[in-house]
């Protein structure tokens, strides 16, 4: 088996992983209501159209974003203060890294993955040292327990590329190779203008293996591999694949780090297993969206305002509809039959939402503690019993219980400082 094989397995085998990351990113950005449940009589609908179903009306209370920004924003404020080394600043001010980090971060909190490749190659803006976000559906690597993956064997991750791009990083300058790119890609979906996103990937927001997301550009596979190398002994070795196995490029690892240049961090990987931040509350975020329905359903089904007018109240000549405008209207002069058995009134229900208001309270109680993020770390204002010493207080401790989090995303950035450093200079 070829290492493209290889590597095209371990793409596969991420699938869990892939759909785990798809359904978190969908509750974090607010889709929270199209998991799949299946009702009594066998029948599977998403859990909204369910809800519509029962009469009631699927609302959002998205707190999981509100989450993910509070995190992300203290984050922001902590590199504010962070000293770094010249050649560091340069490297982190050319790739806008606090930005690139942040963004990151939420992905981490997300997914449990942080991944970024560090190389120096030729791009189209430059010839330089350049740091990328991976994101998760593009990346593949073998499963590893270490958390500093020094177990990883197999790592990689799928490009898509212009024509020009292709020439440009695996040409070398030669017309001869470039040719070959050319035809090696022909009947690729770059090449023919005629092609429709429809037929190259379904879902442009999907990622195949084979198959470049945009139609216009190709699909190129890095793999990098730990093996013996002739005259090198055991290195890390680079191969990029057309996307039917074909070898476009290959070298052993050029840098001083001498490895590959991926930097993946995994969170908490236990026996290998990724468990997000994320994770951790959607249950209670699901929760808080079927009680926040069943009190608007409760409350949009109560009596409110209705009105009860005995038919014998009504004088003669007047109609119900005319007494109705007339009940509606401000400062409104109502005539009424005095011998009636009894007078008009107006009925106003609570609605009895009592119960589901008190485990809503709940539930967003415990949404703060599972998580550790505090109302303090939000940001948000005390009450006027709370002290400024109090209010320190909680948001310190709010602060010690992500440190988990932040000290884990603090030793990836590390990790990729010094892979950057590693890749300022030739290993010959």
């Amino acid at each position: 088996m070829t290492p493209y094989d290889f590597a095209r397995n371990t793409w596969l085998r991420m699938e869990q992983l892939r759909s785990c990351r798809e359904r978190l990113k969908r509750f974090t950005y607010g889709r929270q209501w199209d998991d799949t449940v299946i009702d009594p009589d066998g029948n599977i609908f998403t859990e909204a159209e369910l809800a519509r179903r029962a009469g009631r009306r699927p609302l959002t209370n998205n707190l999981l974003r509100s989450l993910v920004k509070s995190v992300v924003g203290r984050f922001r404020h902590n590199v504010q203060s962070e000293t770094l080394s010249a050649e560091l600043a340069e490297i982190h001010s050319l790739n806008s890294l606090s930005e690139l980090d942040a963004r990151l971060l939420e992905e981490f909190l997300i997914s449990g993955c942080a991944i970024q490749r560090v190389a120096v190659e030729n791009r189209p803006d430059g010839h330089h040292l350049w740091v990328d976000n991976v994101a998760p559906t593009r990346f593949f690597c073998n499963r590893f327990l270490d958390p500093r993956g020094s177990d990883i064997r197999l790592v990689g991750m799928l490009h898509d590329m212009s024509a020009q791009e292709l020439r440009m990083r695996f040409s070398h300058g030669s017309h001869r190779r470039a040719l070959e790119l050319d035809r090696m890609f022909a009947g690729a979906s770059g090449l023919r203008p005629e092609c429709s996103i429809a037929s190259v990937n379904p879902d442009p927001d999907a990622v195949a293996w084979g198959r470049p997301s945009d139609p216009s550009l190709f699909r190129v596979v890095e793999v990098w591999t730990f093996e013996h190398v002739r005259h090198h002994g055991p290195c890390w070795y680079s191969r990029f694949y057309a996307p039917d196995g074909t070898v476009i490029d290959e070298t052993r690892s050029p840098w001083a780090h001498r490895s590959h240049p991926f930097v993946v961090k995994f969170y908490p990987l236990t026996d290998g297993e990724v468990h997000p931040f994320i994770e951790d509350v959607i249950d209670q975020q699901m929760h808080i969206n079927r009680l926040i329905t069943t009190i608007d359903h409760i409350l949009s089904n109560s009596a409110k305002g209705v009105l009860l007018f005995p038919t014998d109240a009504l004088p003669a000549g007047v109609s119900i509809s005319e007494a109705t405008r007339l009940w509606n209207r401000p400062a409104a002069v109502i005539p009424v039959n005095p011998k009636a058995r009894s007078m008009p009134k107006e009925i106003t229900t609570s609605g009895r939402s009592e119960g589901a208001s008190a485990l809503l309270d709940i539930e967003f109680q415990l949404f703060q503690q599972i998580s550790g993020v505090s109302g303090a770390l939000q940001g948000q204002t005390p009450a006027g019993n709370v002290s400024a010493s109090l209010y320190e207080s909680q948001t310190n401790n709010a602060v010690v219980a992500m440190m988990d989090i932040y000290s884990t995303f603090n030793s990836f950035r590390s990790a990729r400082d010094a892979k950057a450093l590693g890749c300022t200079r030739n290993s010959d």
